[in-house]
């Protein structure tokens, strides 16, 4: 079988903007217009680099009355816990299955997981920013299933995410899903499957 597995929200917490919020002067509500951005899309999908970002940012985004940003902010105000069970989990798993990292990232944070050796745990990861596509879109979990020769195989694909819309696109290409709101819920459902 083949396990995949988000890391923000499900192998590790989720980013909290709010610190980067405070610095860059701008509200939440802002930064998430910038999530929907076409400049965010780019950023997830390795098609700019940080400083790229950081320049777009400066001159689209930013408080006109404040200095430009010249620090990776995303890598100065990242840093990720591992959830436990979840990661327990994975060990479990990885005994006898495939178990990978699928995750929606950016240059800042994918470098920030890498020196923390969060990405070890897993077989392989598949990060946005290194395979040019995204979740929740379609091709992001075909590239996943071709790459790992599950394509005739759909029905032994298990997928988890924290955000409902990842899982739904998942489960439309019949892969086995779990939205995970709570990481002991979750081990509790693939222990079995050990």
């Amino acid at each position: 079988m083949l396990f995949i597995f988000d890391m923000g929200g499900v192998v590790t917490n989720t980013f909290t903007p709010q610190d980067l919020c405070k610095e860059l002067k701008i509200s939440v509500d802002d930064y998430k217009k910038i999530l929907k951005s076409e400049l965010w899309e780019n950023f997830e999908k390795g098609f700019i680099s940080s400083i790229e970002f950081w320049t777009e940012f400066n001159k689209n985004f930013k408080n006109p009355s404040e200095p430009d940003v010249t620090t990776d902010l995303f890598r100065l105000f990242f840093h990720p816990k591992k959830d436990l069970i979840t990661c327990k989990l994975i060990n479990e798993l990885k005994m006898n299955h495939r178990v990978v990292c699928g995750t929606n990232t950016n240059q800042s944070h994918y470098e920030n997981h890498l020196e923390r050796g969060d990405y070890a745990l897993f077989n392989q990861t598949y990060a946005s920013n290194k395979i040019g596509r995204v979740k929740p879109n379609a091709d992001f979990f075909e590239l996943i299933i071709k790459a790992e020769g599950y394509e005739n195989k759909i029905n032994e694909v298990f997928f988890t995410d924290d955000k409902i819309e990842n899982c739904q696109a998942a489960k439309k290409l019949g892969i086995n899903t779990h939205h995970c709101k709570n990481s002991q819920l979750l081990f509790d459902e693939w222990i079995k499957y050990k």
